[in-house]
């Protein structure tokens, strides 16, 4: 078996740095049980080389309790609760040898975070990729970039550059569950940029300037270090933040996160059959980000989430694994400032207060199963995942008038990946 050292962190794809094993579909030590083809180039002047090509596509289902009303029309929908929607259609390529290095990935994705199911605000619910609620992307890349590297222990990096947040990432079959936490859902996307990379013996530090979460504008700085507990990496600490250097436009959907300076831990740890990734984070919106001179409304104080999750797998036999995720999310609210869900709700992106939108000051504490059974190309995924909510204003929780504090959501997942294990 191929295996290739990815953490979903700084999945910088090797071509970064040579990082620690994340596990996608599976876990127990396998590594990343992504097939790909190795094929050699020539005839490209320093883009000559091995040349790793991989991706598939893949399918699902659900079906969910307290549905709420459907803001698009197309959203996948059958019946009362039935949805469907295509997941994945994705290609990888990258070249990680020589001093020019590249990685491109595109196609069409969607990446359903867990306990959103409805189509207000957040687009990472599990509405059909290509409706209002999970649009199409705006062209085939997802992110591409070229690493000069002159050095073993440093290298530059420019392009649509990964997020060097968490240990997970977008492409559901790179993670070992379907659903992304919730952290992922709020830590940086990927963003055009540059970053700088210094590698040391069991250490990496990746330092990002970017235009993340899309904004437009030259503002955040990221930065994550790595530090490997064993040669092949697959035991490893990660440290990551970023900061937000200057604030990004007028208050209104997705001001918390565009403007949020955060923090955050995780690690990953091999045992036997056994995989633990836990990870943690605390992300805040500082007071300053709108000035009195500007008019616009001010947060009344300093809001914030703090978020923990843990993966914990268990690789029964080559075909056979399942995953556990347990994962809570606090977002601090303030009820007497009127702007609260502009500043405070994080989970759904300064969405307005309807049924499924969440609000400032709740918790959403939720767990998902996921066995896997994968046959080389082919794998199945059913989920199962519980999401509790506490403390959200009503209307603004589950079912159709908002009122409801738990959603219980089933899933099947069906896919083909390419390349060869």
């Amino acid at each position: 078996m191929r295996k290739l050292l990815l953490c979903s962190a700084a999945v910088l794809g090797g071509q970064l740095a040579l990082m620690p094993a994340a596990f996608a579909l599976g876990g127990g030590g396998e590594g990343a049980n992504i097939p790909v083809d190795a094929v050699q180039v020539n005839g490209l002047g320093p883009l000559s080389g091995e040349w790793d090509f991989s991706g598939g596509i893949d399918a699902y289902a659900s079906m969910l309790t307290n549905k709420t009303p459907t803001v698009f029309n197309n959203e996948g929908t059958i019946g009362s609760n039935l949805k469907y929607s295509l997941g994945l259609a994705a290609v990888q390529i990258s070249k990680s040898s020589g001093w020019l290095q590249f990685t491109y990935w595109g196609g069409a994705w969607q990446t359903p975070a867990i306990g959103i199911t409805s189509d207000y605000g957040a687009f990472n619910s599990l509405a059909r990729l290509g409706s209002g609620g999970n649009p199409l992307p705006g062209g085939p890349t997802f992110k591409w970039w070229f690493t000069v590297q002159p050095s073993q222990y440093w290298s530059v990096s420019a392009g649509e550059l990964p997020s060097t947040e968490g240990t997970e990432i977008g492409f559901d079959w790179m993670n070992p569950t379907f659903f992304v936490s919730n952290l992922n859902n709020m830590q940086t996307t990927p963003a055009y940029g540059a970053q700088l990379n210094l590698m040391y013996g069991p250490a990496t530090f990746n330092l990002q300037y970017s235009d993340s979460y899309k904004t437009d504008r030259f503002n955040v700085l990221s930065d994550l270090f790595t530090y490997n507990l064993n040669a092949d990496g697959s035991d490893n600490v990660i440290v990551f933040s970023h900061t937000n250097l200057g604030h990004t436009g007028n208050p209104g959907p997705g001001f918390a996160e565009f403007n949020s300076s955060l923090v955050g831990v995780g690690a990953q740890w091999v045992a036997g059959p056994w995989t633990y990734i836990p990870e943690a984070q605390y992300q805040w919106l500082p007071k300053s980000s709108v000035t009195a001179a500007s008019g616009n409304p001010r947060p009344q104080t300093t809001y914030y989430e703090a978020s923990a999750m843990m993966d914990v797998s268990y690789q029964f036999n080559p075909k056979w694994s399942v995953t556990v995720q347990p994962s809570v999310t606090y977002q601090k609210g303030d009820k007497s400032d009127p702007n609260a869900q502009i500043f405070g709700n994080w989970l759904q992106f300064g969405a307005a207060a309807n049924p499924g939108a969440f609000s400032p000051g709740m918790t959403l504490t939720a767990i998902q199963v996921d066995p896997t059974w994968q046959n080389k190309n082919v794998f199945v995924r059913p989920v199962l995942a519980l999401t509790h909510l506490s403390g959200f204003q009503p209307g603004t929780g589950y079912g159709s008038n908002g009122n409801s504090a738990n959603q219980f959501v089933g899933v099947l997942e069906v896919g083909v990946l390419l390349g060869k294990l």
